[in-house]
């Protein structure tokens, strides 16, 4: 059987089908063809990998980790290596920063949220993005490019995004009305 027959026998891709091979799951033979080697697979081999790889897996959705901890009879604090469990309460007392703040602490640092510009709401900027702008005032970013090329809205291009005035933007919206 070649290795398109194969891999449609199996159900999978021709290249999951060379993946079991470089695994040695399924073994092959190659045989000399017109130009070039073709592979041939053994038919009762195919048919007992293929009832292995429809046996269903299960697998955990999470792995369990004990804690074992040892409360201490004068603080009531817990310290490692008892042999008795901790419940989730007490793990959380169990340093000066928590599991949660500790994680939390690590998330904002992936998302950026700890680096060193501040967030600062729009309504204290001076200089306002076309998105800020536009959620600022409602009007559509369309509209606001329109008015800075019209030259009815006064903009200036900083880096590579249109910077507007707030004192600007609102002397454009008391025009509007």
């Amino acid at each position: 059987m070649n290795k398109l027959l194969a891999a449609d026998f199996l159900g999978v891709s021709v290249r999951a089908l060379e993946r079991y091979v470089q695994q040695g799951r399924i073994s092959v033979k190659y045989e000399k063809g017109k130009t070039r080697p073709t592979a041939n697979f053994d038919q009762t081999e195919l048919e007992a990998f293929k009832e292995e790889l429809n046996q269903p897996t299960v697998k955990p959705a999470f792995e369990t980790r004990q804690i074992t901890t040892e409360q201490q009879p004068d603080t009531g604090k817990l310290t490692p290596d008892s042999g008795e469990l901790a419940r989730f309460d007490e793990v959380s007392g169990f340093g000066e920063i928590g599991v949660i703040e500790k994680l939390s602490g690590i998330i904002e640092a992936l998302l950026g949220k700890g680096d060193s510009q501040p967030l600062v709401p729009i309504a204290d900027k001076l200089l306002l993005t076309l998105a800020e702008a536009q959620a600022l005032t409602g009007l559509s970013r369309e509209f606001l490019r329109d008015a800075i090329t019209a030259g009815n809205l006064k903009a200036k291009v900083i880096g590579k995004s249109w910077r507007v005035k707030r004192t600007d933007l609102e002397e454009y919206v008391d025009k509007l009305f």
